[in-house]
């Protein structure tokens, strides 16, 4: 088990088309409290700075919404989880909406900046959109589009105003060392993606990232797809893992923003956690989307928690 976690807390949901996200990180210590499991008592528990207050459910700018908010938020974590690297802890980020994902990887890259940093996306999803494609405008769904600073302008369909195109420039380049891309397209790998729009799909076949999909994983057994995936990578110095818990079957992920049928089960989870959370070139790993407002009995919460006690204990 590591030693030296520190968990961050970022609890920013401007991201979101769904309100709640923000409350995942504490319905998770709370319900480690219910428990008496004591599972974080030990830990550094940290908080990064978040500006939901100036969540606009009526945004003008439809393409990157809330783009100045997330903007700030994604800076402030990227600053956190740069500093927490830096001191030689293992971040353990408890986040809001998935477009916090971009704050806590451009912090890692600019700790890191000479080193070739993997990701391990388990999600539903590519979150591969830009404003200039995505059919929502709300940026949890354009977290590696930023890493990998490919706006997909070829499939362009939607004109971004002046507001956004420069926050959206400011986002992909987060960190002081104005970094862009921060991630080579094809060390990525998608786990369980299975819910995508035609620009997302573009994307991962132009850069022909590794994708396993729902029938490849069930086919070959998830132990063997992170077999894979972790030899896939195996020219990354370190790895950033993503757990989207949409990533989870809806029989689980209730509690969260975009659940999507034909998920990971209970078991096939646990071992996601078992395979990556210990690994040595694993440098940071993200638990993301868990809604308690979309919930009932604070199951997600529950769910994730059990996932977590697996490797932390």
């Amino acid at each position: 088990m590591r030693k030296n976690i520190v968990i961050i807390e970022s609890a920013s949901e401007n991201g979101a088309g769904k309100r709640g996200a923000s409350l995942g990180p504490s319905a998770l210590a709370l319900e480690s409290r219910a428990q008496e499991l004591r599972l974080f008592d030990e830990i550094e528990w940290t908080q990064s700075s978040e500006f939901n207050d100036s969540y606009n459910p009526d945004n003008e700018n439809q393409h990157a919404k809330n783009a100045k908010s997330v903007y700030k938020a994604l800076d402030a974590l990227c600053i956190h989880t740069e500093k927490v690297v830096k001191a030689g802890h293992f971040p353990l980020l408890l986040t809001g909406d998935h477009s916090n994902a971009i704050g806590a990887f451009s912090g890692l890259k600019n700790a890191f900046p000479d080193k070739r940093i993997g990701a391990i996306w388990v999600d539903a999803h590519y979150d591969l959109h830009s404003p200039y494609t995505s059919p929502s405008g709300n940026i949890h769904g354009m977290p590696l589009n930023a890493l990998i600073g490919d706006d997909n302008k070829e499939l362009q369909c939607n004109e971004v105003s002046e507001f956004d195109k420069g926050y959206w420039e400011n986002i992909k380049v987060l960190g002081s060392n104005q970094i862009s891309p921060k991630i080579n397209p094809e060390d990525i790998v998608f786990i369980q993606v299975r819910d995508f729009e035609k620009p997302e799909e573009h994307m991962a076949k132009k850069h022909a990232m590794r994708s396993f999909f729902p029938s490849e994983v069930k086919s070959k057994g998830i132990a063997t797809v992170l077999e894979e995936t972790l030899d896939y990578l195996n020219s990354c110095d370190m790895i950033y893992v993503s757990f989207d818990v949409d990533c989870q079957d809806t029989s689980i992920s209730i509690g969260t923003g975009t659940p999507v049928p034909n998920g990971l089960n209970s078991e096939e989870s646990q071992i996601v956690f078992d395979q990556l959370f210990n690994h040595p070139k694993v440098a940071a790993f993200e638990i993301t989307e868990i809604n308690p407002l979309l919930d009932t009995e604070n199951k997600m919460a529950k769910a994730v928690l059990k996932l977590l006690q697996g490797v932390m204990h």
